[in-house]
């Protein structure tokens, strides 16, 4: 059973958790953009890391929440770098299909 003091602390906690999640949404995302590869005459998909700065408001929060928001940020920056990273080889295994495909049909003329 919850006391008064744990009950305070959890809502504390959920509160700094909130506020943090909130001051840092999407600093950092992948974000795809569109190549184009002369080499193979083809157009290709790629992810970047992006980062909005207008939804970084770690200026304005105060107390724990400040901490919490800018411990964040790393930990966004990680995840969204991972799905980059394995994304950029899902999409090299598709660019690369294509291009072997590309060339083995103009040798086959």
């Amino acid at each position: 059973m919850l006391t008064n003091k744990s009950l305070k602390i959890n809502i504390k906690i959920f509160c700094i958790i909130g506020t943090a999640v909130n001051l840092s949404a999407c600093a950092y995302y992948p974000k795809q953009i569109k190549v184009y590869d002369s080499d193979c005459n083809i157009e290709y998909k790629k992810l970047v890391l992006g980062n909005d700065k207008s939804n970084m408001r770690v200026a304005s929060c105060e107390n724990e929440a400040c901490i919490a928001a800018i411990l964040s940020i790393p930990l966004q920056a990680l995840v969204a770098g991972s799905i980059v990273v394995a994304g950029n080889v899902v999409y090299w295994f598709e660019k690369e299909g294509t291009c072997l495909l590309k060339k083995s049909h103009k040798l086959s003329r």
